[in-house]
């Protein structure tokens, strides 16, 4: 599915992006809801919720956020969805921690901004850091917050970061 374009996948190519993305828990919810490729570029936030049934909003915004990239990459977006995007997903090389900052409370991880910015974390060095190293900052600063919706966020925020890490700015 990866070669074709997404207007023709069927539910199996649907469900192998999903997967790609790294969201294989979702992979049944698509399949069960008979998710083609057209109907793919076409769910709202609020369609993912209600009728796929996706219970974490940061899953839902992974999911939003990738559906972007994909209509980015394959020419599907009109000048001003196009624009939309790249506001908020900006390519992040040069920022400053204030600036990384900004992104995360824009991107509803506001709440382990304070953590990024304390240790003068800016746009190149973000991108550098792995997995573990962006769930390490995250513990620093939500350490009451239940383990399920922190690692939750970082899979948010570790999307973002791949999705502008793959992005040619």
């Amino acid at each position: 599915a990866a070669e074709t374009d997404p207007r023709e996948w069927t539910t199996a190519d649907v469900s192998g992006w999903v997967a790609r993305v790294g969201l294989h828990e979702y992979r049944g919810a698509f399949g069960e809801g008979l998710v083609d490729g057209r109907r793919l570029l076409g769910l709202t936030l609020h369609e993912l919720e209600h009728e796929l049934l996706i219970p974490s909003a940061e899953h839902r915004m992974v999911i939003e956020m990738e559906l972007g990239e994909l209509k980015l990459r394959n020419g599907l977006l009109s000048t001003a969805e196009r624009a939309r995007h790249r506001k908020a997903h900006p390519c992040i090389e040069g920022w400053s921690a204030k600036e990384v900052r900004k992104l995360l409370e824009a991107t509803g991880l506001g709440r382990f901004a304070a953590a990024f910015f304390s240790r003068g974390v800016g746009g190149d060095e973000l991108l550098r850091m792995s997995g573990d190293e962006l769930r390490a900052v995250m513990a620093e600063q939500a350490s009451r917050e239940e383990a399920s919706a922190r690692e939750a966020a970082a899979q948010l925020l570790a999307a973002q970061l791949e999705m502008l890490r793959a992005r040619e700015c």
